[in-house]
């Protein structure tokens, strides 16, 4: 008979919860030897952490638990209609009626209790990711309005954007501290969150597999260079491409007018890494808008050369691994990196921004201009991050010490210094 061990994270969460919200449990709770730690009715308090922690029970604990006063997808739908009227991008995106109408729809939406109460302690615990799905269930809704999907393609979605971060209730806290610069070792606890999200809701409800697996490939990208499967377009949802475009644009969306500027540059910097239908949605509704976006000078900010400079001397370090390794899987892996790189590389070139040098002294006065550089460069340093923390994920699963060796110089050069502009767990 199987034995669950709760999440340390998890419990803490709930226990906190549990101060000011009734958790009651549903069906009597037993540990692996068949005693009974709390009965049916009975509700969980700081008292029974040790219980909780330490001993293994018959099911999962967050399937025998329910909420009272817990959060609705009444209230985090109301809550998306709301943040429309608040922030201009979004309102371009979802403020339609079409738009609106599949969120007020989506009210009659079910959320599992045991989803509902992990919902319930994100709200209490965690506002601004609570604001978050809401944002992003938001701009599905906007795409599928635009898409004209149908009902059932857009529900989906919907319930999706709410869950799409719940695995993060898993995940030790000091690592999702958004000015906190996670070293690829500590990043893999995070990357697991949309994997967990997807466990969650297969082994916790009924709900559709396609939830799930949007869930689990909303950091998935067109061109394989996502997580935390790395998989290409064909091996992911049809949906998936949706929630992956609107949670990259929900965290840039609050940065009042200018957002708009800043997620059609993001959308744009790569253009084989979103779904283009689905980006096109998102650059077209940012367009009267019309803000160049403003400069936002810290000191330490990288130069364009400096982010060109280590990504050709990262590419040389995994072209001399590939020249060096002939057929086995870190030959592999670095030969699929370089075209990710190579395609960044071609993309920064592309933009006419980022070559300062052919610039006159009236360009570089214009701090319009190299407001957009400097979006440039995060972004690409944002994705010259992920790729590192990718190339440490797979090396790190071989338990191969040689191979690690290998490729941690071109690692640490993509790693980079810290970039506080983006939220260290997207």
């Amino acid at each position: 008979m199987a034995a669950y061990s709760s999440n340390q994270h998890c419990v803490e969460k709930l226990l906190d919860l549990s101060e000011t919200h009734a958790i009651v449990a549903t069906e009597d709770i037993y540990d692996e030897s068949g005693f009974k730690l709390l009965a049916r009715g009975a509700q969980i308090s700081r008292e029974m952490q040790d219980r909780l922690l330490l001993r293994k029970l018959k099911a999962p604990l967050e399937s025998s638990l329910s909420v009272h006063d817990g959060v609705t997808v009444g209230e985090l739908m109301q809550g998306a209609l709301a943040l429309i009227e608040e922030y201009p991008a979004l309102a371009h995106i979802a403020g339609g009626r079409i738009a609106r109408g599949i969120l007020r729809d989506g009210k009659s939406l079910h959320i599992p209790p045991p989803l509902c109460l992990l919902l319930t302690c994100v709200r209490n615990g965690d506002p601004e990711s609570f604001r978050r799905a809401q944002i992003v269930a938001a701009i599905c809704a906007g795409i599928a309005g635009q898409l004209d999907a149908s009902s059932h393609d857009a529900q989906l979605t919907l319930v999706a954007s709410a869950l799409h971060d719940i695995g993060e209730i898993y995940v030790n806290p000091e690592f999702l501290h958004p000015q906190r610069h996670l070293l690829p070792r500590e990043w893999k606890h995070v990357a697991t969150h949309p994997h967990v999200g997807q466990l969650l809701i297969r082994d916790l409800t009924n709900l559709p597999v396609g939830v799930g697996a949007c869930v689990a490939q909303h950091h998935e990208r067109e061109d394989g260079s996502g997580y935390p499967g790395q998989l290409p377009r064909s091996e992911q949802h049809r949906l998936s491409a949706w929630l992956a475009v609107a949670d990259a644009a929900a965290a840039l969306i609050d940065r009042g007018e200018e957002s708009g500027e800043r997620i059609s540059l993001a959308l744009r910097i790569v253009p084989e890494e979103f779904d283009r239908q689905t980006s096109d949605v998102l650059i077209r509704a940012m367009q009267p808008l019309g803000h160049r976006v403003s400069r936002d000078a810290r000191e330490g900010d990288e130069t364009p050369q400096a982010m060109l400079g280590r990504l050709e001397a990262a590419s040389g370090e995994l072209r001399n691994i590939v020249d060096r390794q002939r057929g086995d899987l870190l030959h592999q892996l670095c030969d699929k990196a370089l075209e990710l790189l190579d395609g960044f590389i071609k993309s920064v070139r592309a933009t006419g921004l980022i070559d300062v040098d052919v610039l006159s002294g009236e360009d570089l006065r214009d701090d319009g201009l190299l407001a957009e550089m400097q979006v440039i460069v995060s972004e690409v340093t944002w994705r010259m991050r992920n790729l590192a923390r990718n190339l440490f994920l797979r090396v790190d699963a071989w338990n191969d010490d040689c191979a690690m060796s290998e490729i941690q110089r071109a690692i640490e050069l993509l790693d980079g210094a810290p970039d506080e502009s983006r939220p260290a767990a997207a």
